[in-house]
């Protein structure tokens, strides 16, 4: 079930489609400090809200991708002069350190091969290049094993280890420079979306999911990591 195909999603997160909206974004952009014209790409594009956020308010060159055929359609749509592209993250048809930045907002945790597309972004990406990654972590860890989230397409579908993600991000050759927790984002859209009437049975949350997300606590992360080397050589 995709969910972001839906309209279901959009009632609850708006646009964006992940919580905070473009606010965590701004964040990210500004710590990298891009200069004009640099190479971006939003992994994971949605329906392009972003990619036209930033067009209005950057100038940066700006791509995307998206394993959806819909949801790439859209996009495209709302941003007509823009190349977006249908393709699954781990293997994308862009050159070797083709961006300047990578952009993944609430999308890597959707993404069941990270190590995969995390190789892959280190390819694409230029040495010192930064990867963004805001996205749903479980602060209560021990409870992960307990966790299927397969029929859950939405980024409540395999919340984050910190610990891990940082591990596998030194693997891959990224030095992380920024962290920041913003829970308080995950808090109304939590409820919006798991207690909101009528939304329950639509995502496919059960009580029993329900009950488990509660316990695992879940939290919100802004995190900016750089390429200190060519992962590729």
């Amino acid at each position: 079930m995709n969910i972001y195909e839906s309209d279901i999603i959009y009632d609850c997160l708006g646009n964006a489609l992940r919580p905070g909206g473009f606010e965590l974004t701004k964040i990210a952009l500004e710590y990298c400090n891009f200069a004009v014209n640099d190479y971006l790409l939003d992994l994971g594009c949605g329906m392009g809200a972003t990619i036209s956020y930033i067009k209005r308010n950057y100038t940066f060159n700006i791509y995307g991708l998206d394993i959806s055929e819909k949801l790439v359609s859209s996009a495209r749509k709302l941003n007509e002069d823009t190349d977006i592209l249908v393709c699954s993250a781990d293997k994308t048809l862009f050159e070797k350190n083709a961006f300047n930045g990578i952009l993944a907002e609430c999308t890597l945790s959707l993404m069941d091969n990270k190590e995969k597309v995390l190789e892959e972004v280190a390819r694409i990406l230029k040495d010192n290049g930064y990867l963004i990654i805001s996205d749903i972590y479980a602060i209560n860890t021990e409870f992960l094993n307990e966790f299927e989230g397969d029929s859950l397409n939405t980024c409540l579908k395999n919340p984050f280890n910190l610990n891990e993600l940082r591990k596998l991000l030194k693997k891959k050759g990224f030095i992380i420079e920024l962290e920041q927790f913003h829970d308080n984002l995950i808090i109304q859209s939590l409820a919006d979306i798991i207690f909101n009437g009528g939304t329950i049975d639509k995502l496919c949350i059960d009580n029993n999911l329900r009950k488990l997300l509660i316990k695992l606590k879940l939290g919100y992360f802004l995190m900016v990591a750089r390429k200190e080397e060519d992962y590729a050589k």
